[in-house]
Order: C-alpha cells, then structure tokens, then sequence
C-alpha cells in the first residue's frame, strides 16, 4: 500500500479499531495514575497528621499535660 493511494472503508474502519484500543489503554493508564496520586496524597496526609499529633503529644508531656 502506498501513501498515495485513496483510503477505503476498511482502512478507516481498521483505524478507527486501532485509534479505540489506543485510547482504551490512555485511559486505562490515566485511571491508575489517578488512583496511584490520590493513594500517594493520602498516605502523605496521614504522616503530616502523625507527625503533627507526635509533636503535641511530645509537647503536651513536656508541660505535664493529661492527654484528652
């Protein structure tokens, strides 16, 4: 087949299959990245919250407070 040459139904229908696969696997990819970021951003909330409660408890010792 040359580049020159008309395309044909089948043609277009081949791409259109080819271009329903590619973007089947983009959107594949684009979800799990998404569920990838948000476990990344929930696991960096709960150590900033861990870190932020281990240095009220640290402080609250220090200055002879009973926890809550």
């Amino acid at each position: 087949m040359n580049g020159d040459s008309p395309a044909t139904k089948h043609d277009l229908e081949q791409l259109r299959y080819e271009l329903k696969q590619e973007m089947e696997q983009v959107r594949s990819e684009a979800n799990h990245m998404h569920e990838h970021l948000v476990e990344r951003i929930s696991d960096a909330e709960t150590r900033l919250l861990q870190a932020f409660y281990s240095f009220a408890d640290a402080n609250n010792k220090r200055l002879n407070i009973p926890p809550s």
